[in-house]
């Protein structure tokens, strides 16, 4: 399977890439396309959250933490102090720091149901849901965020995929073939979970139908 550094540099290329041709047919704002560079290449990392050992994934994770928390403090600035701001950042980065990866590490196993097609949905969904309920995104712009986020994360699974065909290699077809792009997990309720809150979640989707065609 691919490393740190290739998932990180093609999830990065990708959100560039499609961030700029969405800013030149003028879907987006330029902000939006470092958004969406940021969404994708966070994307990119998430399914390697269960990587336990990984320092530098552990430290690639910390980072996203670090700019998540500054992206919810610059969404709160109005009606707050500095000394206010300052408290939530440090507490959106010590709720993603050790509580949602802490959490995620503890209860994943590698190659699992993280690395899996409908974990990159429920990704993109809570994605919308997050960027609009917490951050206080607009609907367009949520479902756009959700999309990236989505994108990078299938641009890890697919290159996972690919690398395991070992198409310029001469050992044959790697064992990890299958792992990354599949339906479901080892375990059967952690997978009927993850169908179930993606039931769920969709209930608490933005209407996109106002915007989509305007």
């Amino acid at each position: 399977m691919a490393g740190f550094k290739a998932h990180f540099v093609t999830a990065a290329i990708t959100g560039g890439w499609v961030g700029t041709a969405l800013l030149q047919g003028a879907v987006i704002e330029p902000y939006g396309v470092l958004a969406g560079f940021f969404l994708t290449t966070l994307g990119g990392l998430l399914p390697d959250v269960d990587a336990d050992h990984s320092i530098i994934l552990a430290t690639g994770m910390t980072v996203m933490a670090v700019i998540a928390s500054f992206l919810f403090m610059f969404s709160q600035r109005e009606g707050h102090s500095v000394m206010e701001l300052v408290a939530l950042w440090l507490g959106c980065y010590l709720f993603f720091k050790w509580i949602v990866f802490g959490f995620v590490t503890r209860l994943t196993i590698h190659r699992g149901l993280f690395h899996s097609i409908p974990a990159a949905v429920l990704g993109g969904v809570l994605t919308v849901i997050l960027l609009q309920h917490l951050f206080g995104w607009s609907e367009r712009a949520s479902w756009l965020g959700g999309a990236f986020l989505w994108l990078g994360y299938m641009v890890h699974l697919i290159l996972d995929e690919v690398t395991s065909l070992n198409v310029f290699r001469l050992q044959g077809v790697g064992h990890s073939l299958g792992s990354a792009l599949k339906f479901h997990g080892p375990g059967l309720f952690s997978t009927l979970g993850v169908y179930l809150a993606i039931f769920f979640s969709l209930s608490l989707l933005p209407e996109a139908s106002r915007w989509w065609y305007d």
